[in-house]
């Protein structure tokens, strides 16, 4: 088992947090001149492109497992660990993520997530969710896929938290619509970004330690005739939770 010296953790942070700052100041540059002016590939390619790059510096090796085509449009839903896992998913696949609207504020990465076409929801506002069930529709629309995190909030990324069944609306009004779980598994828990920790530390905890590896295993399309959000949500967590092996 590879040891956590705080001289290596030093010297990994040294490097990899001015290399992650860098990449992150081009993207945010890119983001806000020549990306706005690409079309659909270019702009999937960009985007799978910085979150390569940014898996890459922060030392996390991407393992993915899916189905030949993921289908679109369609609604993916996964657990939540770690703010690393919309670039982890953008890697693979860029997707439409439906995220809360806190993340907006958060520094560069707030601006390169908006710039990826995130929708933001305001958690407790009532009038928030038509807005973005109508947004993520016209998503659905162009044949994009929309993703989001129904347990609300990171786990340690050891359990599966509830999944709330409020979004699994989009799936109940559109009887056609493929859902899609996705399980995210990181082999450290230096990853999960949970209870009184901030970003920056959050960033430091992943930049300092040793290569982490993240299993993506992207699971078929919920095959059930009951349409209702509240079976769709328990049908979506039992899949994520074979995926996580819990």
């Amino acid at each position: 088992m590879q040891r956590y010296s705080p001289p290596r953790a030093a010297l990994r942070l040294g490097w990899r947090f001015p290399v992650l700052f860098c990449w992150m100041v081009l993207g945010l540059t890119w983001a806000l001149t020549g990306f706005r002016f690409l079309g659909p590939k270019g702009r999937s390619w960009s985007i799978r492109t910085f979150a390569r790059g940014l898996l890459a510096v922060c030392s996390v090796r991407l393992v993915a497992d899916s189905p030949e085509s993921i289908p679109a449009p369609a609604l993916l839903v996964g657990n939540h660990v770690s703010w690393l896992d919309i670039f982890v998913v953008h890697a693979l696949e860029p997707v439409t993520f439906i995220a809360k609207s806190e993340i907006r504020s958060w520094p560069v990465i707030g601006t390169l997530v908006s710039a990826s076409g995130t929708l933001f929801i305001e958690r407790g506002s009532r009038s928030a969710m038509p807005q973005v069930i109508a947004q993520a529709q016209r998503r659905f629309s162009q044949n994009e896929r929309v993703m989001f995190f129904p347990e609300g909030t990171t786990s340690d990324g050891q359990s599966l938290l509830k999944f709330h069944s409020s979004l699994f609306v989009l799936a109940e009004r559109a009887a056609e619509l493929p859902v899609v779980p996705v399980s995210i598994r990181y082999s450290s828990r230096r990853t999960a970004y949970v209870g009184d920790m901030t970003l920056l530390g959050s960033m430091v905890a992943i930049l300092s330690g040793p290569a982490v590896e993240v299993r993506l295993q992207i699971q078929p399309a919920l095959a059930t005739d009951d349409r209702k959000r509240q079976a769709l949500a328990k049908a979506a967590h039992r899949s994520v939770a074979r995926g996580l092996e819990l």
